[in-house]
């Protein structure tokens, strides 16, 4: 038995450690940062910006000529393929953006998007 315990409370700082780092949102900060560049990909990068468009509350964003993004809610995945897609009059943006961007703004929107 003293070994089962010696061998469970080696293992504890391992554990704390861990649980530490996710609670502290230290691998979480990349994360942040891809929502960052998606709201910078939609308001600026993109030509032309998405908001010249689309509604979107968290990025200030009042188009009025597509859908609204707020009232839509779309999946990172139907965000991505409507940037590489262009769907109707919208562009395509699979030659103006880099994969990174257009994840970003994927996931980006699919996280805002009706939040406000």
């Amino acid at each position: 038995m003293p070994y089962l315990v010696s061998m469970l409370t080696a293992r504890v700082p391992v554990v704390v450690l861990a649980l530490f780092t996710f609670s502290t949102g230290a691998a979480g900060g990349a994360d942040e940062a891809m929502l960052e560049l998606g709201r910078q990909v939609f308001l600026t990068t993109a030509e032309p910006p998405c908001g010249v468009c689309h509604t979107l509350a968290n990025a200030e964003a009042t188009g009025t000529i597509a859908p609204n993004l707020d009232t839509m809610r779309p999946t990172a995945e139907e965000v991505r393929n409507a940037l590489m897609e262009g769907p109707g009059a919208m562009p395509s943006y699979a030659d103006t953006l880099s994969d990174e961007e257009i994840d970003a703004v994927a996931e980006h929107v699919a996280a805002v998007a009706g939040a406000e």
